[in-house]
């Protein structure tokens, strides 16, 4: 079963980078966040782990330069990925309050 979700993003001040995974109803607030310590760990952590497409993550990062922040709208993560990236405990779609989950077998 895959969550739809979304990546929040921000630049601390050291110039390192932390990334939360927050399921559709949850706050990011609330979710473990994980530390990349350069860019370029972020911006092939976003390409291959998260799937996010070039010009995607081309705004991400330039936002992050002016603003310090930015957010993935609709990342579709499974169980297994969210516990397998360290985005957090696994949710489903009977603990994460207000998520819409994608279940190929029933679309």
């Amino acid at each position: 079963m895959r969550l739809n979700g979304s990546v929040h993003i921000a630049r601390n001040r050291d110039m390192s980078y932390s990334l939360a995974y927050a399921p559709l109803g949850v706050s990011s607030r609330s979710r473990p966040v994980r530390p990349f310590a350069h860019r370029k760990e972020l911006d092939d952590f976003l390409a291959s782990e998260l799937k996010i497409g070039n010009r995607e993550i081309n705004m991400a990062l330039s936002a992050l330069f002016r603003n310090g922040s930015y957010a993935i709208w609709e990342v579709w993560l499974t169980e297994e990925e969210i516990a397998r990236l360290g985005l957090g405990p696994v949710w489903s779609i009977h603990s994460a309050p207000g998520s819409v989950s994608y279940h190929p077998a029933l679309a």
